[in-house]
């Protein structure tokens, strides 16, 4: 449980947590800091070692690709051309979400004005092995055919293969919206681990320390069957029993997002009159908007979280009303700036056409937040299931912020996703996510085939797998899951696939971290019940976002567990800007993007997430100067002398 004993005197840009090269934050200490990484200010993007890993592409991974690319240049066989010098790269863990990487840049090359779209040809996808082979694999291949791939082989863990797609350089800003949108990516200790072992990129470092490979494949079984059983029996009560086989868990929480959108488009069969549709109710996270509608070709429809928004919903479920287009376009702002992404440009979405003139409407999916991040609205769970239920449509829920600790709502929805690199881990330091099917769920065997066709696709296998015992401990190898219950890597997982794309140290870290997940949620949510308290007695704070005190506290308490806490997270509205960049200066706590970790961090919320459109989420109540803060596991002496430091500050402004 590790906090920042002295944030204030870390410097910008410093990795959060400090000194950690895996860290997901860094530290963004003054509020022009925060302006400055938004609007790429030299100044603040040469200052940063790290970032946010979708927002950041971390150094290592850029070193890894860079490698990588030079190697392919030099290959002089006919398999596949030379790649030209004007190249970069990304790095994935699967064909399938390198082929969707290819596709979704062709398909953006071309909504560029003033620039010729990309052909195939300039979109390259390669297959690289620990060996160091690297094959190109052909545009409509999603899994290793046996064709022109390298041939069957045993895998140990650690050791599996990595997808490079490479890219002209006029790409750069797509490519990485890419990476942010989905969290295909691989992650930093998977780079490391390649740079530090892998056989053909040069002098090694010493595998000192090092588990074998036997001790690494009974290690990540062990990690990721506790995962299971924790995340299960944190969803259970006494009227519904998860079981570990109903949890599916994946490198990244966007992409666990992504699969469980992309297993829901296997309902049915999209025609020109009915694309896929999914409503948006609240304020979204703004990549979980961007993935269903640039990666996955969802049609959004954003809802509030109002009754009048829950009415709306029901109305364009119950009648032939078409409901409003995405309140954002599909272009992307293109610049040549280094480790940037550009927002979505927002447009105002138009009332409902007439129910009379139109064809009948139909959802596919509800995606929601509970509670919603910043505002820390509840929707009401119930409402929004009988109307899924009754049109068939599947709701999704997203709980990083509630927490199974704190809200029982799998009985209210067929599908919880979690981000696992907030407050599960609370480390900082490793990402994950994990979906869980509601095994009352009408569309659970179907989601359930889709989840594991997916799984099976996307790391080149059949479901037939290779040789294994119980525990998945045989050696498997691309084609299939090798094994049938157990394992990681090179043996399966309870019939989910073979599980490489999560890093076997990713796994092994997060289970550590998570070990004390609901001491920890139940300390920073007491925390932050106090914190809230001081902020709302000042008389320079406008309004505090938070679950307890809140228009819908009513709803948050029909889901809340026996003896389950309001949350760590909160946001501050202040009566003027400028008091709100007094107070974020002068509070001395660690501050950057992420939310959920073991120390306090406070950010300038729209700042990060929507300095492009921050009209438009003003209408949705996420003003410019909004402050957010996680609040962590500190001593509440030392959460009182900043906070009440920085609220002085702000009263001093105010008073000005």
């Amino acid at each position: 449980m590790k906090t920042i004993i002295e944030p204030e005197k870390l410097a910008l840009g410093t990795s959060l947590p400090p000194g950690d090269r895996h860290g997901v934050s860094v530290h963004l200490p003054k509020w022009n800091d925060t302006v400055g990484w938004a609007s790429r200010e030299p100044r603040v993007l040469e200052a940063m070692t790290t970032g946010y890993p979708r927002f950041f592409i971390p150094r290592v991974v850029l070193e890894l690709a860079m490698r990588l690319l030079e190697g392919q240049r030099s290959r002089k066989d006919a398999l596949s051309a030379k790649e030209p010098e004007n190249k970069l790269a990304v790095i994935l863990s699967s064909i399938r979400h390198a082929q969707l990487c290819r596709k979704a840049l062709l398909e953006w090359s071309a909504q560029r004005e003033g620039h010729p779209p990309c052909s195939s040809a300039d979109i390259g996808v390669y297959v690289v092995t620990w060996e160091g082979s690297i094959t190109a694999v052909n545009e409509g291949l999603t899994s290793n055919g046996p064709d022109h791939l390298p041939p069957r082989r045993s895998v140990q863990v650690g050791e599996e293969d990595i997808i490079l797609v490479s890219y002209p350089f006029e790409l750069v800003m797509e490519a990485k919206s890419f990476w942010q949108h989905t969290g295909f990516g691989i992650s930093s200790r998977r780079a490391t681990h390649w740079l530090e072992h892998a056989p053909f990129l040069g002098p090694q470092v010493p595998e000192t320390g090092l588990p074998s490979p036997a001790e690494r494949r009974d290690s990540i079984a062990q990690a990721r069957a506790a995962l299971k059983e924790r995340i299960a029996a944190g969803h259970s009560s006494n009227t519904l029993t998860v079981s570990p086989s109903d949890v599916f868990l994946f490198p990244t929480g966007m992409t666990a997002m992504a699969e469980v959108a992309s297993a829901i488009k296997a309902l049915r069969t999209p025609t020109p009159g009915t694309p896929y549709r999914v409503a948006v109710f609240g304020f979204l996270y703004v990549d979980t908007f961007k993935v269903l509608q640039r990666v996955l070709g969802y049609e959004p429809t954003l809802y509030k979280y109002t009754t009048a928004d829950l009415d709306a919903l029901e109305a364009a479920l119950s009648t032939s009303s078409t409901p409003a287009p995405s309140p954002f376009n599909t272009t992307t702002t293109t610049t040549t700036t280094t480790n940037t992404t550009s927002p979505p440009t927002p447009r105002t979405a138009p009332p409902p056409t007439n129910p009379n003139t139109t064809p009948k409407f139909k959802f596919n999916a509800i995606i929601t937040e509970f509670p919603g991040n910043p505002l820390l609205q509840s929707p009401d769970l119930a409402r929004l299931h009988r109307l899924a239920q009754h049109h068939g449509a599947v709701l999704v829920v997203d709980d990083t912020v509630g927490t199974h600790a704190s809200v029982a709502l799998l009985t209210h929805c067929d599908v919880a996703v979690t981000s696992l690199t907030k407050m599960f881990s609370g480390g900082c330091n490793v990402m994950g996510g994990s979906v869980v099917l509601s095994p009352g769920s009408g569309v659970y065997e179907v989601l359930r085939e889709g989840l594991l066709g997916n799984m099976n696709v996307r790391n080149g296998g059949d479901g037939k797998g290779g040789e294994g015992d119980e525990r998945g401990q045989g050696n498997g190898d691309r084609d299939g899951d090798g094994g049938d219950k157990g394992g990681e890597g090179d043996g399966g997982d309870e019939g989910e696939g073979k599980q490489g794309d999560w890093f076997w140290e990713d796994v092994l870290v997060m289970e550590e971290n998570s070990r004390n997940f609901n001491a920890r949620v139940w300390r920073a949510s007491d925390n932050a019940e106090v914190v809230v308290g001081w902020l709302r007695a000042s008389p320079v704070v406008r309004e505090v976002f938070y679950p307890l005190g809140s228009p819908t506290q009513d709803v948050y308490d029909r889901y809340r567990v026996e003896g389950g806490k309001y949350g760590f997270l909160l946001s501050i509205r202040f009566a003027t800007p400028t008091a709100a960049v007094a107070f974020y200066d002068a509070l001395d706590v660690a501050k950057g993007p992420s939310l959920g970790t073991n120390f306090t961090l406070c950010c300038a919320y729209t700042l990060l997430a929507h300095y492009r459109e921050l009209e438009w989420a003003a209408e949705y109540g996420v003003v410019e100067d909004l402050v957010r803060i996680s609040v962590g596991l500190e001593e509440r002496d030392w959460l009182e002398q900043r906070v009440r430091g920085a609220l002085r500050a702000a009263e001093g402004v105010l008073g000005d």
